[in-house]
């Protein structure tokens, strides 16, 4: 297990670094994008083969910077991905969410990281292997709830995401798996695809899953579109079958009106004597 601390010198010059280094995670996937940098923030994530915690915003109780400004400590926790990591990054994640533990497992760290060295801090990375807080911890391996939800990053919601991780897996995928912290927006934590998401900017009661609500709202709109659709062929129709009346109709009435203006016929001269000779016949025949 790998560990990264970010501190600061009390000189104007010795700003926030990373000792021995930047994880590399860190860069290449761009974990600082999902927090705010400024507010105690926890991320737990799975990438190439490796799990990764990272606990941000722990205060120094008296080491404070050129301005009088209280030092943040940082720490980062890279390992290979086994069982034996996994129970361990739970563990130290589960005491970072619990504000009843979290002020023991910022003690301890404060006190590995003293002023000092070329880059104005120094830490006794021996002390921090294994935290004493790790032991106040439980961990089981229930299988994971693989269903994905956000909320607001408050103490309830926090405390019932440290229970889960003390009793559950994580899940096995390659992602941001959780991420807590502040200033941070909904649709961040969504595209990030995070498992489990706190921020002060989402807006909820308790727990809610928006990618299903996405879904739900994609049907939905699908299925108004096709009922509207139904709607419309129909509205066709009727307008199709009215006007095929109406042009009957026209029809019945124009050759009514040709019938009208046809002029009358009247018996010529010749028929008339033609008639005349033949009942004169008849007469005669009788």
């Amino acid at each position: 297990m790998n560990i990264y601390v970010q501190s600061r010198g009390d000189a104007p010059d010795d700003d926030y670094c990373w000792q021995p280094e930047v994880p590399y995670t860190l860069k290449k996937h761009r974990i600082n994008e999902l927090i705010q940098s400024e507010s105690p923030s926890v991320i737990l994530a799975r990438f190439d083969g490796n799990l990764l915690l990272l606990v941000t915003g722990l205060e120094s109780s008296e080491r404070k910077d050129f301005q009088g400004r209280t030092i943040r400590n940082s720490v980062a926790w890279v390992g290979e991905d086994t069982e034996s990591n996994e129970i361990k990054l739970r563990a130290i994640a589960a005491c970072a969410l619990r504000d009843e533990l979290r002020e023991n497992l910022r003690a301890e760290i404060d006190h590995a990281i003293t002023f000092g060295g070329d880059c104005g801090f120094q830490v006794n990375f021996d002390s921090l292997t294994h935290l004493a807080i790790e032991e106040v911890i439980n961990v089981y391996n229930f299988p994971a709830n693989l269903d994905k939800k956000l909320g607001k990053n408050s103490k309830q919601q926090r405390d019932e995401l440290a229970y889960e991780l003390e009793q559950h897996i994580l899940p096995s995928e390659n992602a941001p798996l959780l991420v807590v912290t502040g200033i941070k927006s909904e649709s961040t934590l969504i595209q990030a695809g995070v498992w489990r998401g706190l921020s002060s900017l989402v807006q909820a009661g308790g727990w809610k899953d928006p990618y299903k609500k996405s879904y739900t709202s994609a049907q939905t709109t699908t299925n108004s579109y096709q009922k509207n659709q139904k709607n419309n062929n129909l509205v066709l129709l009727i307008l199709l079958l009215v006007g095929i009346a109406i042009a009957i109709l026209l029809l019945l009435l124009i050759a009514e009106a040709n019938l009208q203006s046809q002029p009358e016929l009247k018996p010529t001269s010749q028929y008339i004597s033609y008639r005349l000779n033949k009942s004169a016949i008849l007469s005669m025949n009788y």
